[in-house]
């Protein structure tokens, strides 16, 4: 429940509506970044942040007497399951000469205004914000692990760098298991149990799944089941990128249960070994590291100087840190959360 106090005053804290996303991509365009997709391209900041109830999915506060913005915090949604229903923050920012901690507050309360069971974080600055989340919001913060799968029928790396290949050859488990390709939500829906992960943190429904990745009008995405007996236990989530003439994949979601995640090692294996592609990596954060493990996926080590890059528009040969934040240590993360993977165009 919402407590109203000194700040509401001075400001109309509250979500915003249709009519305010003009003055939102105006904000975004003016103090967050210049000529950033979101305050260029209406009708995917409409597919992100607009509900169909005419709601957006951004905390604003507006100062009463110059009716301006000053203050914003934009949210993604896990599912439409509104009694399970967990958020990841973007766009937060504050203006300057406004009333002390109004950033905090508008952040506080993105929560309650979104409905939220958790508020989590995803590609927090490790400069500033995961110092505030751990002292001010006293939350959990932590760094994604960087996993990594290279071709072996590549030596000429142009995408990742290659320095040390002894360490990239971890154990591969040979058992294996029905990885099928599902074109719709509704292949998933007749396999996959939802409703026995309405405990998993965050949980992810149908809606997402759907929303995320089979009509992302940014990228086109390969969902992926994890199947036996006419059941699917987990789910993986795929994308190509291409970057001079070669491509990798990246690995951006897994979704159920972790206990399967090795019987992938045979279908990771047989993908980063198909022409053109030079390695398959994954971001994650709370992960079962064992399971990861014996997939054949292995564990970018800053020490063996290899590179594997996040970057891509533009493209940036270097080693990219991801970090967290949460209420504790339960919650996991994979690169596809939040606004991790979201195109800087719209082709």
């Amino acid at each position: 429940m919402l407590e109203y106090n000194k700040f509401d005053s001075r400001y109309d804290i509250r979500l915003a509506r249709k009519d305010d996303i003009p003055d939102i991509m105006r904000f975004i365009d003016l103090h967050w970044k210049k000529g950033h997709i979101m305050a260029t391209n209406r009708s995917f900041f409409e597919y992100e942040f607009l509900e169909e109830d005419g709601t957006v999915n951004f905390v604003l506060a507006i100062d009463r007497d110059k009716n301006t913005i000053e203050s914003m915090h934009g949210f993604l949604r896990s599912s439409h399951d509104y009694s399970n229903m967990y958020v990841w923050g973007t766009f937060w920012m504050t203006l300057p000469d406004n009333m002390p901690f109004l950033g905090v507050e508008v952040y506080k309360r993105t929560r309650a205004l979104a409905h939220a069971k958790e508020h989590l974080d995803i590609g927090a600055n490790p400069r500033t914000n995961i110092p505030l989340q751990a002292k001010i919001f006293r939350r959990y913060t932590g760094k994604m692990d960087h996993y990594y799968m290279l071709s072996d029928r590549i030596e000429d790396f142009k995408i990742a760098s290659v320095v040390n290949r002894a360490d990239c050859h971890s154990h591969q488990e040979s058992d294996s298991m029905d990885i099928v390709r599902f074109k719709s939500i509704e292949e998933i829906k007749s396999l996959y149990d939802f409703n026995s992960h309405k405990n998993d943190r965050p949980y992810k429904d149908a809606w997402y799944i759907d929303h995320r990745f089979f009509n992302n009008p940014g990228y086109d995405y390969e969902v992926y089941g994890l199947c036996e007996k006419n059941e699917c236990v987990a789910i993986a989530v795929f994308r190509r990128q291409p970057y001079n003439n070669r491509y990798a994949i990246r690995f951006v979601d897994y979704i159920g249960d972790q206990n399967y995640f090795h019987f992938l090692g045979k279908f990771l294996r047989d993908s980063v070994n198909s022409d053109g592609c030079e390695y398959i990596d994954f971001y994650c954060h709370g992960f079962n590291n064992d399971e990861i493990e014996r997939s054949g996926l292995v564990l970018l080590n800053e020490h063996d100087h290899n590179v594997i890059p996040n970057y891509f528009a533009p493209y940036e040969q270097k080693n990219i840190d991801i970090w967290i934040a949460a209420d504790d240590d339960q919650n996991l993360f994979t690169k596809a959360d939040g606004d991790q993977d979201r195109p800087n165009i719209i082709r």
